[in-house]
């Protein structure tokens, strides 16, 4: 018996010698899951909100590319002489939705000392609800709905890419920046409450706020 055990462990350790000096075997990641999968892709068209004392001019702008400027000083105005809300200069997209679930998407640009600031929301006016609600930070820390979670931190002043999905059904919003899925959040409401998509600058601590984006995209499924 005791011959049979050395022979097995020699057999062993001759085993183990051939894999000696070879390089580890590399585990191939799986790629992300594609946000867009089942998804159809549509166009829309905007109006922009703007401090109701000024003409749009003074705090929007469309340039080469073409880019869209948005921008706010602390002290401006609402959109309308009786808002009690701050200001703001948004794109507010017209399509209105319910049910089916709608993606955003864009690059995103925001200026260093923008701060206080909603860049983008999944909004209904009837009851108020931004399932979705990105508001950047001090420093550039982007954070969803004044949460405490910060889900893309120093983002003042550099491009990077960003969608955003809601879906009446299950009542899940969802973040992705440069392709990650930041943020899933869990925010159901009634299948009749109507949905459009808002970007730009709402509400502001810094001294101005401005915001650029490009190569926009909407989806549905």
């Amino acid at each position: 018996m005791k011959k049979i055990i050395v022979t097995s462990v020699a057999a062993v350790l001759g085993v183990c010698a051939l894999f000696v000096g070879r390089p580890a075997l590399k585990v191939q990641a799986a790629p992300p899951a594609d946000p867009h999968a089942g998804f159809t892709q549509y166009t829309d068209t905007y109006k922009v909100q703007h401090p109701f004392n000024l003409p749009e001019s003074a705090r929007f702008s469309v340039t080469a590319g073409p880019t869209y400027n948005a921008w706010i000083f602390k002290g401006d105005k609402g959109f309308t002489s009786t808002t009690k809300t701050g200001p703001r200069t948004e794109m507010r997209w017209n399509l209105d939705w319910t049910v089916k679930e709608h993606m955003w998407e864009a690059d995103v640009n925001i200026d260093p000392g923008s701060q206080g600031s909603a860049i983008m929301q999944v909004h209904a006016t009837a009851c108020a609800c931004e399932p979705i609600y990105v508001q950047v930070l001090p420093g550039g820390n982007l954070r969803n709905d004044n949460g405490s979670t910060i889900i893309a931190p120093a983002m003042w002043g550099k491009w990077f890419h960003m969608l955003v999905a809601y879906d009446p059904v299950s009542g899940n919003g969802r973040v992705w920046i440069n392709g990650s899925l930041v943020l899933t959040r869990h925010d159901p409401h009634p299948l009749s409450t109507v949905w459009y998509f808002k970007n730009g600058v709402y509400g502001i601590t810094g001294a101005k706020s401005e915001t650029h984006y490009k190569n926009f995209k909407f989806w549905t499924r």
